[in-house]
């Protein structure tokens, strides 16, 4: 019976669970930030507490993505788009709002 169970890679788990699969290693830059910093997040919501190290990006950074983009919650409860990026300024990964990468 478990002859027939075909495995998945992690790019396929990840479009399962609802992420868009992005392709892992693209470099992308900080871009059109009215002011302050781009938060890198240890999830998907903008909630202050889930801010590493309450550090951020600015206009100009760049970052790897590292992971799916997701869905997650912004300002006021509107649905957003994150993305998982790595930061080597900061040597760390996280969420950080995607609308603000190009």
């Amino acid at each position: 019976m478990m002859e027939n169970i075909m495995k998945i890679n992690d790019h396929e788990v990840e479009a399962v669970a609802g992420g868009t699969v992005r392709p892992h290693g693209e470099w992308k830059t900080v871009r059109s930030l009215p002011g302050g910093y781009l938060a890198i997040r240890t999830a998907p919501a903008y909630l202050y507490e889930n801010e590493i190290n309450h550090i951020g990006l600015i206009n100009g950074e760049q970052v790897q993505i590292a992971g799916p983009s997701v869905q997650g919650t912004g300002i006021n409860g509107s649905r957003v788009s994150y993305a998982y990026v790595y930061s080597p300024r900061y040597n760390c990964c996280g969420y950080v709002n995607a609308h603000y990468l190009g």
